[in-house]
């Protein structure tokens, strides 16, 4: 019986990522030595660094290690939707290939949910805002005073890519229709009209020496089509 799924998506992953998971996963079960987890990764359409050996890195070394692939890339939303479907475990948690945030969120996560959370959003720090770029800087403080003028969201920042979900917030995810990043607001979007579905959030903090992706103008406009569409959710 798996306690809990930790689900990646993963697109274009760097150089030497199968081996950075299986460090930080290494980590994540001495964080949680009780509870028996298993890491599913989604390879969303890759055309670099995906490699049958940096599989078979992960294969050989982690116990309860699922693999999706799938040649087109659709989309961070799609990916974990994937994902989730494939899960079996009783609670899920969704992360970034590179583990981005420090590891004792995922633990305060874990508690979060065996507790009476049915979902456990992760809500950067405004330490986190001094690393971004000018680009990244002003694309987040949009889409958070977008999100507080036209969604009714428990709060704004929906973007940090970490999350944890029951049963009741898997239900939600799964429901979720857009591909790419604004899933996550759409996720958000819905569950907050939902009836008992107790949202928390959990603050988390960057870990060093991370680098974040270059967002281009081309996906900026794409997401804003995505938000309109989750306007349309709340009304």
């Amino acid at each position: 019986m798996i306690d809990l799924d930790i689900i990646q998506p993963c697109y274009n992953p760097f150089h030497g990522w199968e081996k950075s998971v299986w460090m930080h996963f290494g980590n994540v079960l001495k964080l949680l030595p009780d509870v028996n987890i298993n890491l599913i990764i989604v390879n969303d359409g890759s055309q670099t660094n995906i490699t049958d050996e940096s599989v078979t890195f992960l294969r050989e070394r982690i116990c309860n290690f699922q693999f999706i692939s799938y040649e087109q890339n659709r989309g961070k939303g799609y990916a974990l939707r994937q994902g989730l479907a494939a899960s079996k475990g009783s609670l899920q948690i969704c992360t970034d290939i590179d583990f981005p945030y420090e590891l004792i969120h995922i633990k305060q996560m874990y508690e979060l949910l065996e507790g009476d959370a049915d979902i456990v959003c992760g809500v950067r720090t405004k330490k986190y805002y001094n690393t971004l770029s000018f680009e990244r800087m002003v694309a987040s403080n949009m889409s958070q005073i977008l999100n507080k003028i036209f969604l009714r969201l428990p709060f704004s920042d929906t973007q940090s890519g970490l999350k944890g979900f029951n049963h009741k917030g898997r239900k939600i995810m799964l429901s979720t229709t857009i591909e790419r990043y604004l899933a996550d607001t759409e996720f958000l979007a819905i569950a907050a009209k939902a009836k008992r579905i107790n949202i928390i959030p959990c603050e988390v903090s960057l870990r060093d020496n991370v680098t974040l992706s270059k967002m281009g103008a081309r996906i900026f406009a794409a997401e804003f089509r995505n938000f309109l569409h989750v306007c349309s959710i709340v009304r």
